[in-house]
C-alpha cells in the first residue's frame, strides 16, 4: 500500500470519526446509503477489475517497450494509441512506467500517446459509462478524447523535429 493511499484512508476515517461525533444518525445514515450504492455498483465493477488484471497480466512493460520503440514508426504510434485506449491504470502507476518506457529506450510520441489515451480514452469501462451517463456522450467523450490524443502525439513530433 502506498503511502498516498494511506494517508487518504486516514483522512477519511478521521472525518467518519469527527461526523460520527457531530452526528450519530447521519453519518449511520450515510454510511447505510454508502454501503448500498456499493452494492449497486459492484456487479459492473468486478468483471472491470477482472478485465483489468487480465489485461495487466498479457500487456507487460517489456513487451510495450518492444512495440513503442524508436524504430516502430508509425505502427508505434498506432499501437501506443490503441493500448493506452484498452488498458486501464492508476496515474500513480502509468506516469512512473511512461518514464521508465522512455528510459529503456521507447518513443517519446509513442509515449505521449500511450499515456494520454490511458488517462482519457476508456474503452475498458464504456460499458460503465454508457450505463450511468449514456451512451452517445460515452462514444463522444471517448472520440474526442483519441482525437486529443492524436493532436498531442503530432505536437510531441513537432518538438522533437525542432
Amino acid at each position: 500500500m502506498s503511502i498516498e493511499t494511506i494517508i487518504i484512508y486516514g483522512i477519511a476515517i478521521i472525518l467518519l470519526v469527527i461526523s460520527f461525533i457531530k452526528d450519530k444518525q447521519k453519518t449511520a445514515l450515510a454510511i447505510k446509503k454508502g454501503y448500498k450504492k456499493f452494492m449497486k455498483i459492484l456487479p459492473v465493477l468486478l468483471p472491470l477489475f477482472l478485465l483489468i488484471g487480465i489485461i495487466l497480466t498479457v500487456i507487460t512493460p517489456v513487451f510495450i517497450t518492444r512495440v513503442l520503440g524508436e524504430e516502430s514508426g508509425f505502427l508505434g504510434y498506432v499501437i501506443g494509441l490503441t493500448l493506452g485506449s484498452i488498458t486501464f491504470m492508476s496515474p500513480f502507476v502509468a506516469y512512473p512506467l511512461g518514464a521508465e518506457l522512455i528510459e529503456q529506450g521507447a518513443a517519446l510520441p509513442q509515449i505521449a500517446g500511450f499515456l494520454v489515451t490511458l488517462m482519457s480514452v476508456g474503452i475498458v469501462y464504456y460499458a460503465m459509462e454508457s450505463k450511468y451517463f449514456n451512451k452517445k456522450a460515452a462514444i463522444y467523450r471517448n472520440v474526442i478524447s483519441f482525437i486529443g490524443a492524436i493532436v498531442v502525439v503530432l505536437v510531441v513530433l513537432v518538438m522533437q523535429s525542432w
